[in-house]
């Protein structure tokens, strides 16, 4: 191992190594056995209990940092919410994660909690693709704003500029 002094790294003897490894040991085995803090044990009551509140996503958005975070080999039920990569995500299909399948990457499993807008022409709502549109809302995207003129009852993915004359219009 190499150690910092001057701003230049010089080797550490064995000795010097053995002591930084003990050193480390011991401070993981004081946090595996100190004490949790009121905060840390609320925020631990606070994160398991979450997702058993009926909140509209709003409010969600409010208490997004008391979610849990995404684990890879957790199981998720359908609307449980958890947080990744600073956003707020609700499961829309049963399943068990791993790699590969985080919220951003797996648009068929995960779905970002934004703020509620809505769905007029002067509240649009903003559309990301992997959303079902409403017949009589607008939506707005790349700075264009569409009329949705029938429920595409399942998430669609294709810009909004490709579903005109399917699904939506252009708005005024």
């Amino acid at each position: 191992m190499k150690k910092c002094v001057n701003g230049k790294y010089i080797d550490m003897t064995a000795e010097e190594t053995a002591a930084m490894e003990a050193e480390a040991a011991k401070f993981e085995a004081y946090e595996r056995t100190r004490p949790l803090t009121e905060s840390e044990v609320s925020r631990m009551i606070i994160s398991a209990q979450i997702n058993s509140l009926a909140v509209d996503d709003n409010t969600a958005l409010r208490m997004r940092e008391f979610y849990p975070e995404w684990a890879e080999g957790q199981a998720y039920t359908a609307g449980y919410k958890v947080q990744y990569g600073g956003k707020l995500w609700r499961c829309v299909q049963a399943h068990t994660s791993q790699d590969g399948w985080e919220p951003e990457n797996a648009p068929s499993l995960w779905t970002e909690i934004c703020e509620s807008h809505a769905g007029t022409l002067t509240d649009p709502i903003p559309y990301s693709g992997n959303m079902a549109l409403e017949a009589g809302k607008y939506y707005s995207q790349s700075g264009e704003v569409y009329l949705c003129t029938r429920d595409t009852v399942n998430p669609v993915y294709s810009a909004l500029a490709d579903l005109v004359g399917l699904y939506v219009e252009k708005g005024a």
